[in-house]
């Protein structure tokens, strides 16, 4: 006889859960879920439903991990939720601080999807958006790959950032399929095969990998293998991708670039602000 997985009794051959079980803890998670996110628009203390929560908790048959798995998945769509009207409000931030004490999780946990690290993007944005000189609010570890100026002032840096150039490729089409011989002395090849023309492509080729810092004035980039330093005034256009940022710069040989693994959303608001 198997046993059910959420309350352990026999489940029947064959079997490792009991439907009803299955169904109860599916209910319990989305209703804790729906409590927290309304916590989080209705700007209602965590602590004021904490009974409720254990209680579902309790009676769903939701672990420990799993109740924080759902806390994180509800804290990921409250940040989107709030960073979708502006940047966080003040009011929004004592709430995020409350969940953090509340949730009593770790900032590497809830930090996963990057959700933490949008909240302080976005007190960096503010102070952007206010004419005044940002704050980081980051530590730096390991190397620092940049000389700024005296009078520059770091936004943001992020690490393993992958650099990619467009460029334009020649392939060669039209060609008669035949097999591949050995050329040789004295044999003719008669000239249908040579038919071919030749066709350009552009495609976004991989440069490098490293680290991209914000200044108030310039982008670098740093990597073994190239580094760019871009003025936020040469940049004449911005793409926004759900992985990265498409760039354009001001000049007859510049290609177009696109930096992978950055947060875009981020990213295209800092140049939009420096760039007027």
């Amino acid at each position: 006889m198997g046993k059910c997985k959420y309350c352990g009794q026999d489940a029947g051959f064959f079997r490792s859960k009991h439907d009803e079980c299955e169904k109860k803890h599916r209910q319990g998670l989305a209703a804790i879920k729906q409590i927290i996110s309304s916590c989080f628009v209705l700007k209602e203390d965590f602590y004021l439903k904490d009974r409720e929560i254990k209680q579902i908790a309790q009676t769903s048959f939701i672990d420990s991990a799993t109740l924080n798995h759902e806390m994180c998945s509800a804290f990921d769509e409250a940040i989107e939720g709030y960073l979708n009207d502006g940047v966080i409000n003040s009011e929004e931030e004592k709430i995020v601080a409350r969940f953090i004490q509340y949730s009593g999780l770790s900032q590497t946990t809830l930090n996963a999807n990057k959700s933490l690290e949008k909240v302080l993007q976005s007190k960096v944005l503010q102070d952007i958006l206010a004419g005044n000189v940002p704050a980081p609010r980051i530590t730096i570890a390991g190397d620092f790959p940049f000389l700024l100026s005296k009078t520059e002032h770091l936004v943001w840096l992020f690490r393993n950032i992958t650099l990619h150039q467009q460029k334009v490729q020649r392939e060669y089409v039209g060609r008669s399929r035949g097999v591949s011989v050995r050329v040789m002395k004295g044999v003719y090849y008669r000239t249908g095969g040579f038919k071919g023309h030749p066709v350009e492509t552009t495609v976004m080729q991989r440069v490098g990998t490293g680290s991209v810092c914000f200044t108030d004035k310039y982008i670098y980039f740093a990597s073994p293998e190239k580094s760019l330093k871009i003025p936020y005034s040469k940049i004449l256009s911005v793409e926004s991708y759900s992985n990265g940022i498409g760039l354009q710069k001001d000049g007859a040989n510049d290609k177009p670039i696109f930096l992978e693994g950055i947060n875009s959303w981020f990213a295209y608001n800092v140049i939009a602000n420096y760039k007027e």
